[in-house]
């Protein structure tokens, strides 16, 4: 059920969400910038020895971090299919218009994430696994994990609370929540979409702490540290405030 790997020989194939340094490449500029910030990203937890889940892989930074850092498994995972995703419906957009078209342009995008990820993979002779499905529906034949990082995912989904359910089934000890947070106890979510910006059609939620308290304690687990920290946005050429949630399995 898992990837077979692909050789990537060509940056031209690729599309980069993290900025890399790859061997024979050097620095390959993508999206987020994490280099140096690991450990700050997933608020200190160690993963030596540890399975890990990286849910969004996208180009694997987080993949191959958590290896350097002697996870003893790690896998992969990423949407299979252009149609998972699921942008706001703005009336002139391709994807409210012409679904179909839209989702045939966008497939051909996502193959190019994955032909960056598996680029890195082969120059840094890694040994993560790969698993490409739906992240409403992840299959308990994958295994079980120690530790799950979800790294900038859940502000990109319409049902932010159906994916942490999958998530967290196959999920023993630890789950890592990187997202823009609104620092507040009451249970609430901010809707991030706005009429007068539809370049701006790919976050729809950003959701409270006492939000994301309350359904992890409805799936088990507890919040036991919350941390900030700004990270650099190559796109946007600034830093941008994320907020790190550990929680534990009660």
């Amino acid at each position: 059920m898992f990837e077979q790997a692909r050789h990537i020989d060509s940056l031209s194939d690729c599309f980069f969400y993290h900025t890399m340094d790859l061997p024979g490449f050097g620095e390959v500029r993508g999206q987020w910038d994490l280099r140096g910030r690991f450990d700050d990203y997933v608020g200190g937890v160690s993963l030596s020895g540890k399975k890990v889940l990286d849910v969004g892989t996208a180009t694997g930074f987080l993949s191959f971090e958590a290896e350097k850092r002697l996870a003893g498994r790690v896998l992969s995972f990423d949407l299979s299919d252009a149609r998972q995703f699921r942008c706001l419906p703005f009336k002139d957009k391709l994807y409210y218009r012409d679904h179909e078209r839209w989702a045939e342009q966008y497939r051909a995008e996502i193959e190019q994430w994955k032909n960056a990820y598996w680029l890195c993979h082969r120059l840094l002779d890694s040994r993560a696994e790969v698993f490409y499905g739906d992240i409403y529906d992840l299959p308990p034949e994958l295994g079980q994990f120690d530790v799950a990082i979800v790294g900038s995912v859940l502000e990109h989904l319409s049902d932010p609370i159906s994916a942490l359910a999958s998530i967290t089934r196959l999920t023993k000890e630890t789950v890592i929540v990187v997202t823009p947070l609104l620092e507040v106890e009451d249970r609430m979510a901010r809707f991030h979409g706005s009429a007068n910006h539809p370049e701006n059609d790919f976050t729809w939620w950003i959701y409270s702490t006492g939000l994301y308290r309350e359904v992890f304690k409805m799936l088990g687990f507890s919040i036991v540290q919350v941390t900030n920290s700004e990270y650099y946005y190559h796109y946007g050429e600034r830093l941008e405030k994320r907020s790190t949630i550990v929680v534990a399995r009660d």
